[in-house]
């Protein structure tokens, strides 16, 4: 079985689940502004997710020794043991 299928298949089922619970509010808010063109640039850089780590010091360890990417970010993970800081890539 494919990991990022599962991965992306959950991701997306509690994005649904989240926005269901957050319909009122969003009908009471204004449109969004448009973006600036930063974030659209951000946006074009093509993220891949790496995997898991425990310690945030150890997303960064292994960020800053990967040489096949040329951008990296950790960022908080979900609320499962083991998992609480995902590291995601740009590859060159």
């Amino acid at each position: 079985m494919n990991i990022r299928r599962v991965f992306y298949g959950v991701l997306a089922g509690g994005a649904i689940a989240a926005g269901s619970l957050a319909v009122p509010a969003a009908q009471a808010a204004d449109a969004p502004a448009a973006a600036p063109a930063s974030s659209q640039a951000v946006v074009a850089d093509n993220w891949e997710y790496v995997g898991d780590f425990f310690w945030q010091s150890d997303c960064h360890a292994a960020g800053a020794a990967g040489t096949k990417w040329t951008k990296y970010k950790c960022i908080n993970g979900s609320a499962f043991p083991g998992d609480d800081y995902e590291l995601w890539v740009v590859y060159k």
